[in-house]
């Protein structure tokens, strides 16, 4: 979980308030944040929720401690002065990188707390939400030194040149890439690409790279800045604006003018920042049941005003908006916690439970549980891998298109290795068995484990389900071996299961079949060379993979 530093001073100023160190750790616990250092005055908390990149800033926990302690309280309004300036979007970066947003703030006023902060939310907003810069990448500049309109185009590798940040040379795009310590990090942003994007001005000085690096000249903020420029690039218009409102309602926290900025695309024209509210319905008896409280309409209200909503009751719902910062509400339990955290946990009175009942196995435990049992029978080694993984391996290693695939993903992962929830159980078995090679062999492996799918008709939006895998590797690996172990599992289940012809990619051809147990589904045959070398493994494999 990301750490956040803060002045105990600065966030007081925020606040309007004094706060002794006792009661700003209280406070902040309403942030979903604990003190984990003090040194001074400086003090270190550590947040742990990563989906509020709202609150990583003193601005930010400012803002949620004063609608708890005072009575400032709904949503904060922000003024947005109507801009003259344009940002022109070539259609040139449309398969590179496409989207854009901007804001520009006047009268700033420089301090050592606001150059720590501004440059603190910087730097976890693009690593936590944005995904280490793949969705959304912050850049700053000192507008005095820009002249609009700005443009976002692309240029060929060798075609433009600027002084990257902290060098007092010119290189080429290419040069950045393979010679800056900061393009060698980022690079694989933009691999496979032809051109690359430049966000520069009217006269052609460029103000950065997305999502790479800025300009020395332009793209540096220092205590004699007054004019600021605020630029976010991506995949994704959503996840841009809400990057961008971040930004900015933070600055706009220290008093500082916000102007809109207008960004025309080739197609259509978009106005940023926006901070329109969004909106959602809670209903009140579904509050009342997941808390376990009987509370009051009007303790409703004011609970989701503390959380910074604007609420009101309409019949047997409360309707919310709440502020343009926030993705994180995805379902009406995440309005039902904001009212918990308002009330505080710690004020819940515990209460007896009135009704006696009698435990059980459910039927699914006891299905994973005799499936286990039957593996183990057999003479199969159990083994376990971790839930979430990486794309790549559900994919590329296993000979299916990247784009193709869609999956349960993770919005903030702080790892591309874990930054998906597996779809099929096969390809974490075959890396455990690229480790295992001094091992052995044949090798007889299985795994019971949950695998995710995305599922419009499910009230959640995902499938889970339990997943029986079995991988045989070495002498005996055939396919009429790998059957025998399916007609013993369904046998000694009691079930019938029938198979038909299909053309997996990781599966070799005519040595593979799709497999049907009622409704569950799943396959079995011969692992493809191809997919075999990709994990470095040599030895014929067989696999079948079935829904218990």
């Amino acid at each position: 979980m990301p750490n956040v530093n803060v002045s105990l001073k600065d966030i007081g100023k925020l606040v309007g308030k004094k706060l002794s160190v006792k009661e700003f750790k209280e406070a902040v616990l309403y942030a979903k944040g604990e003190v984990d250092a003090i040194e001074g005055d400086m003090i270190t908390v550590d947040m742990k929720d990563t989906n509020r990149p709202d609150l990583l800033s003193a601005e930010g926990l400012a803002r949620e401690i004063r609608s708890r302690i005072t009575r400032d309280r709904g949503i904060t309004k922000y003024k947005i002065r109507k801009g003259n300036i344009e940002l022109l979007v070539d259609k040139n970066v449309a398969n590179i990188r496409p989207y854009i947003a901007a804001a520009i703030v006047k009268n700033v006023k420089v301090t050592e707390d606001f150059l720590i902060q501004i440059i603190q939310l910087q730097e976890k907003v693009c690593l936590t939400f944005g995904r280490k810069r793949k969705e959304a990448a912050i850049g700053l500049y000192d507008w005095t030194k820009l002249k609009g309109p700005m443009h976002y185009r692309a240029y060929k590798p060798r075609e433009k040149k600027f002084i990257p940040l902290e060098y007092k040379v010119e290189m080429d795009l290419e040069e950045i890439l393979e010679d800056h310590p900061t393009g060698r990090e980022y690079k694989h942003l933009l691999e496979g690409k032809n051109k690359y994007p430049i966000f520069e001005d009217n006269n052609g000085v460029v103000a950065s790279m997305p999502p790479i690096i800025n300009s020395q000249i332009t793209g540096k903020v220092s205590e004699n800045t007054k004019e600021v420029l605020v630029e976010v690039t991506g995949h994704n218009q959503e996840r841009v604006n809400t990057a961008l409102n971040v930004m900015v309602s933070a600055l706009a926290e220290r008093g500082f003018d916000i102007y809109s900025v207008k960004v025309r695309y080739p197609n259509r024209t978009v106005i940023t920042p926006d901070f329109t509210p969004k909106k959602v319905s809670v209903n009140l008896d579904s509050i009342r049941s997941f808390s376990g409280m009987d509370l009051s309409n009007k303790q409703i209200v004011e609970l989701l005003q503390k959380a910074r909503y604007d609420a009101k009751i309409s019949g047997k719902k409360v309707v919310c908006q709440y502020p343009s910062y926030r993705q994180d509400i995805l379902h009406p339990v995440d309005v039902i916690e904001d009212v918990l955290i308002s009330y505080g946990y710690g004020n819940i009175e515990p209460t007896s439970i009135e009704s006696a009942t009698i435990g059980s196995e459910r039927i699914e435990t006891k299905q994973v549980d005799l499936a286990r049992d039957i593996c183990v029978g057999l003479g199969l080694q159990e083994i376990l891998t971790y839930t979430m993984t990486s794309k790549k391996k559900q994919t590329e290693t296993i000979d299916l298109d990247p784009e193709k695939e869609k999956f349960v993903e993770i919005e903030n992962p702080m790892s591309e290795n874990y930054a998906i929830f597996r779809k099929r159980l096969f390809p974490e078995l075959l890396e455990f068995l690229s480790k295992n090679k001094h091992n052995s062999y044949p090798q007889k492996i299985f795994e019971v484990g949950k695998t995710l799918e995305l599922d419009a008709k499910s009230e959640t939006g995902v499938n889970e389900k339990n997943t029986l895998c079995i991988i045989l590797i070495g002498k005996g690996a055939e396919f009429n071996t790998i059957k025998s172990v399916l007609d013993a599992i369904t046998s000694n289940k009691g079930e019938t299961y029938s198979l038909k012809e299909t053309q997996l990619p990781f599966l070799e051809k005519g040595k593979q079949a799709e497999l049907a147990l009622g409704k569950r589904k799943g396959f079995i045959g011969e692992v493809s060379k191809s997919t075999l070398n990709k994990f470095g493994l040599e030895q014929k494999t067989v696999v079948l993979e079935l829904e218990i």
